[in-house]
């Protein structure tokens, strides 16, 4: 099996806490690998690792350093004032080797282009926006955290079907959500953390349970692993 990216013994430390400890993950290319744990478990933490925007204090990280890379993580950087429209074309501006127009991102990520500032969109549009930039360079790798946080029924439907399409075009993706219901609709493989610990990973036909839900809950009391 080919790997998108595979980490040894990784650590990260903040002086007397640690928030990644000794985790060995394996990202299988083409994959959608969903992160599952609760808050402070490490899941955004393993994704800015292994993104290059916090060092590690130790282990390694393999990837190809060639591949184009997207990201929607913790922050919403848009000036308030500005349309949406506005927005990316300055962010585009800012970037070499963009796949897409603004006009096309918006309409990629199903968002109104209209003169509304920033300011005023809610959460879920926010994070529309967000992903629309971070697909400006139509990437092979995309980092997802949390992208399903306030989105309505149809916002999560939609996201579920883009990230699908867009895997179905080549993207190995990597997300975390606390909707596990959705996740199970949506990954191919999924990685638990516990405490800064991968507790177990797998290919989602590999949990005997129909529900994600009450693997996770079993996983976490220790009462089942995947099949082998």
């Amino acid at each position: 099996m080919d790997y998108m990216i595979t980490t040894k013994h990784l650590t990260k430390k903040y002086k007397n806490i640690t928030a990644l400890s000794d985790v060995s993950i394996h990202i299988p290319e083409g994959s959608i690998y969903g992160l599952i744990g609760n808050n402070g478990a490490g899941k955004t933490t393993l994704m800015k690792v292994i993104l290059g925007i916090q060092a590690p204090t130790s282990g390694t990280i393999k990837k190809n350093n060639d591949m184009t890379v997207g990201a929607v993580l913790d922050s919403h950087a848009f000036y308030p004032l500005w349309s949406a429209k506005r927005n990316l074309n300055y962010q585009l501006s800012l970037i070499k080797n963009t796949t897409y127009t603004a006009e096309e991102l918006l309409n990629i990520v199903n968002l109104p282009n209209s003169r509304k500032p920033v300011l005023q969109y809610s959460y879920g549009m926010k994070q529309r926006l967000s992903l629309a930039l971070a697909l400006a360079n139509k990437p092979k790798l995309l980092f997802l955290d949390e992208p399903l946080n306030g989105l309505d029924p149809q916002g999560i439907r939609d996201i579920r079907l883009l990230i699908k399409r867009l895997n179905g075009e080549g993207a190995t993706i990597i997300i975390s959500s606390h909707i596990l219901d959705e996740l199970q609709k949506t990954v191919t493989h999924v990685g638990f953390l516990k405490d800064g610990h991968l507790v177990h990973e797998c290919r989602i036909e590999e949990i005997p349970d129909t529900s994600l839900e009450n693997y996770y809950f079993k996983k976490y009391e220790g009462e089942r692993e995947c099949a082998n």
